[in-house]
C-alpha cells in the first residue's frame, strides 16, 4: 500500500499536470476566440483562466499546506486553501466582466463566425479538460478533489 507521503506527491504531479494542460489550453482558446470570431469561446477561455488560477493555487498550496505547525502558525497551514478561493474567484469576476463587456455590443450590432473552428475548439477544450480531471479523479487529497 503506499504511503501518505507517495499520495501526497502523486496529487501534487497530477495538479502540476492539469494546472499546465489547463493553462495551455486557456491560452489557445483566447487566441481560438480571436481567431473565430466568436465570444463563446473567449468566454471559454476566461472560464478556463479561472480553471487554471485555481489548479496553479491549489498545486502551489498543496505543497505549502504540507507545511507543519509552528510558532507562527500553530494549528498549521492548511487554511490557506482559502486564499486560492478568494483569488479565483476576483480573477473570475474581472474575467466574467470583460465578456460581457465583448458581448453586450455583439447584441446590438451581431458579428458573424467561424463555426466550424468553434467546434473544433470545443472538442479539444472537452478533451484537455477530461483528461484532467480523470488523472486527479482517483486522488484523496482535498484540493486534488476540489479542482477535480
Amino acid at each position: 500500500m503506499a504511503s501518505s507521503h507517495d499520495q501526497q506527491h502523486a496529487a501534487t504531479s497530477d495538479i502540476r499536470l492539469a494546472f499546465l494542460l489547463n493553462l495551455s489550453f486557456t491560452i489557445v482558446a483566447g487566441a481560438g476566440g480571436i481567431l473565430t470570431n466568436s465570444v463563446a469561446i473567449l468566454s471559454d477561455a476566461v472560464h478556463d483562466f479561472g480553471d487554471s488560477l485555481s489548479l496553479g493555487l491549489a498545486w502551489y498550496l498543496e505543497r505549502y499546506s504540507q507545511r507543519k505547525r509552528d510558532h507562527r502558525f500553530s494549528y498549521g497551514y492548511r487554511r490557506f486553501s482559502l486564499l486560492g478561493t478568494v483569488t479565483t474567484t476576483a480573477a473570475l469576476v474581472v474575467g466574467s466582466a470583460f465578456v460581457l463587456a465583448e458581448t453586450i455590443p455583439r447584441l446590438l450590432e451581431p458579428e458573424p463566425t467561424n463555426a466550424a473552428g468553434m467546434i473544433g475548439f470545443a472538442i479539444l477544450g472537452v478533451t484537455v479538460n477530461g483528461f484532467a480531471a480523470l488523472r486527479l479523479r482517483e486522488r484523496k487529497s482535498s484540493n486534488a478533489q476540489a479542482v477535480s
